[in-house]
């Protein structure tokens, strides 16, 4: 479950948020390992030279998974540059298909209706680090980051944890 949490925080890290307000709330959806959880994103300061958000999760576990309780919890505070704080960055990303980033490289996917919500922008996060792939949609009228729902695809030698799937969805 710790592999689960490193990809959550990886996503955290290595993608460049979008700013449409200062929180959201999500909820993760149930999994193999897990029976839910919570995560939420604060936006702590959005300014010309940065952008820092917080993120707190809690992952609640299924009964005989055996992992400490304290590993599923917690938060980390994230100081981001601003080129992805609104739509500007995903019509760049749109327009040149793969952007490298320092720490990921985001690929654009398509545009997307989800929830009602028309021309959303799918996009898929790779970390340099090799633990995860990320699938993200992004709409610039989603609150806080701008991303509705996350899927994570973790990547690892222990098989339990290889091809794990999270998805983390915003609250209404």
């Amino acid at each position: 479950m710790n592999i689960l949490l490193t990809g959550l925080l990886s996503f955290f890290l290595t993608v460049k948020v979008a700013f449409a307000g200062p929180m959201a709330s999500y909820h993760i959806e149930k999994g193999k390992l897990h029976s839910g959880g919570s995560a939420q994103v604060e936006v702590l300061e959005n300014s010309p030279e940065k952008f820092v958000a917080k993120l707190s999760y809690h992952i609640q576990k299924k009964i005989l998974v055996p992992i400490p309780e304290d590993q599923l919890k917690g938060e980390t505070v994230f100081e981001f540059p601003p080129d992805f704080r609104d739509e500007r960055g995903y019509l760049e990303l749109e327009t040149k298909g793969v952007i490298e980033l320092e720490k990921a490289k985001l690929q654009f996917v398509k545009r997307v209706n989800w929830r009602g919500l028309k021309d959303a922008y799918q996009v898929l996060i790779l970390p340099k680090n090799g633990r995860s792939k990320i699938e993200a949609i992004y709409h610039p009228s989603v609150k806080a980051a701008g991303w509705g729902r996350v899927l994570v695809t973790f990547i690892n030698s222990i098989p339990i944890f290889n091809g794990y799937q999270v998805v983390i969805e915003i609250d209404n």
